[in-house]
């Protein structure tokens, strides 16, 4: 067997009275994924989930929900790498990934700084991969090699992203992507077309992403790569959704389901569950919506997904919400509040507390609202969350309930 070491050796120390940037908490994990040495499958699976965290945190109000979903999500691949690995069951990346967030984290990433360089030495360019000394007789390099050089040039580009430096990245990716094409390399150009996809939606050009995310679609549907099709039209449908295309959003989350499926991703399968039933929940359609929502849970019951099951349960309860049930709201919220325990999901805590005792204020039950409202504000003071604590605290004073 293996005996390697999976200890986080680069491991940056945060302290819970100074603010820690998501940007140095993705660095960190992708040193943590460097030092595990997992398979370029396992690396791969796992950056994907890392870019989706840097989409969202470079939103000007990114969601700490969705952020912790993707780490969580990459921790338990790794997790589930290092058990396979190991024969013993390990959650050790979860486990720090779950301390590391129960400190006080900025979620909104800090793009003002970073290595504007190529990465390039003097002895060779990123993109021409060509050094001073070589000559026309020379030039001519095997198919191994060239794709070797291409994988590195990606790698390099990649960081540029990586750091922010998106001008300069996108100008490499063109050429990279011209090179590409020429040798025929399909996997690094349906990267390119993700990444400059990625770059295009995080600065609001949608038009270019969607252009950008169809052409990975497509050239990933020529070699069979389902996981990169899934992830592209999920992007799509995302931006479709936050712009209110129903059917067009509908039609790609479908598309990204049914490839998730032929990649057995089911965690993946199960938040785009979640997003459809956000969709139905969003144009009151709330039976078509639960539809959705309870596949989802059905899904995370086969990859233990607490967290994902977390959302949904909140999800499900804040329907029999606005339909005025009452009963059935706060079950399911009961069940949420469960999954945030044993995560320790702080936020998800206060949130689903902060909403029950919304229901038991309005039907008259002022005891039961104060405790739930108390344990919620208890919640946010712990993780420094002051709009959430604020907002909570007007609830108690509204209702004329102490703390």
């Amino acid at each position: 067997m293996d005996n390697r070491s999976f200890k986080h050796n680069h491991q940056v120390e945060y302290s819970s009275q100074k603010t820690v940037n998501i940007n140095t908490i993705v660095e960190d994990f992708k040193k943590t994924l460097a030092a595990i040495g997992a398979s370029e499958e396992i690396n791969e699976e796992v950056n994907t989930y890392l870019k989706l965290v840097g989409m969202q945190s470079c939103k000007d109000n990114p969601s700490p929900k969705i952020i912790k979903t993707n780490l969580n999500n990459a921790a338990g691949i790794l997790d589930e790498y290092i058990t396979q690995t190991l024969n013993k069951p390990s959650k050790v990346v979860t486990e720090w990934i779950n301390a590391l967030l129960l400190q006080k984290v900025d979620y909104k990433a800090d793009v003002s700084a970073g290595n504007t360089s190529l990465f390039a030495t003097a002895e060779e360019n990123p993109i021409t991969g060509q050094t001073p000394s070589e000559t026309v007789e020379n030039k001519t390099i095997t198919a191994d090699t060239e794709t070797k050089k291409i994988e590195s040039y990606y790698k390099k580009i990649e960081k540029l992203t990586d750091s922010g430096n998106f001008t300069q990245a996108l100008e490499n990716y063109d050429k990279l992507l011209s090179r590409a094409q020429k040798t025929g390399n399909k996997e690094i150009e349906v990267k390119v077309y993700l990444d400059k996809a990625y770059i295009f939606d995080v600065n609001k050009d949608f038009s270019s992403a969607l252009e950008n995310y169809h052409k990975a679609a497509a050239v990933a549907s020529k070699t069979g790569n389902s996981k990169a099709q899934a992830l592209s039209h999920y992007n799509i449908a995302s931006i479709y959704d936050e712009f209110g295309k129903v059917d067009p959003a509908l039609n790609h989350y479908y598309a990204a389901l049914a490839h998730d499926g032929q990649a057995e991703n089911i965690k993946a399968q199960s938040q785009t569950l979640n997003d459809v039933g956000n969709l139905f929940s969003s144009i009151s359609k709330y039976k078509t919506a639960l539809e959705h929502y309870e596949a989802g849970v059905s899904l995370t019951r086969e990859t233990g997904d607490l967290e994902g099951r977390a959302f949904l349960f909140g999800n499900i309860a804040s329907v029999f919400k606005n339909i005025d049930k009452d009963e059935k709201a706060l079950k399911f919220y009961k069940k949420s509040i469960e999954c945030d325990l044993k995560t320790g999901n702080l936020e998800g805590y206060s949130i689903n507390c902060e909403y029950s005792a919304d229901i038991m204020s309005r039907n008259n039950k002022l005891e039961k609202a104060q405790n739930l409202y108390k344990k919620s504000l208890d919640a946010a003071q712990k993780l420094q969350n002051r709009e959430l604590a604020a907002r909570v605290l007007e609830k108690l004073n509204q209702n004329s309930l102490s703390y």
